[in-house]
């Protein structure tokens, strides 16, 4: 698993938790018309914005975290930085853009 998450490029991850945010919506979505009773709804609405919003939250924080290596870098080769991801740290490659 690790060989994975360190040959794994920012958008990549991006992608990952913006697929995660999504799949959680529509599960809740799905559970909303298979559970019966208002609360069991409730708690699981709940349970899948929660999901949601902390894939949402992860992708945004990767975003920053590859913003403030592109802005202090002068190189024009690949970099890689560590960045937290749902509490693991993960090494990042960041490619630079063209000039």
């Amino acid at each position: 698993m690790n060989a994975i998450w360190a040959t794994t490029d920012i958008e990549t991850i991006k992608t990952l938790a913006l697929g995660v945010s999504g799949a959680a919506i529509v599960i809740g979505l799905i559970m909303m018309k298979v559970v019966s009773s208002i609360i069991g709804r409730v708690i699981s609405l709940v349970i899948f914005v929660a999901i949601a919003l902390a894939g949402y939250s992860q992708r945004a924080q990767l975003t920053d975290c590859a913003n403030a290596v592109k802005n202090t870098t002068t190189s024009a080769s690949s970099l890689t930085t560590t960045c937290t991801f749902f509490g693991k740290d993960i090494t990042v490659k960041i490619p630079q853009p063209s000039k």
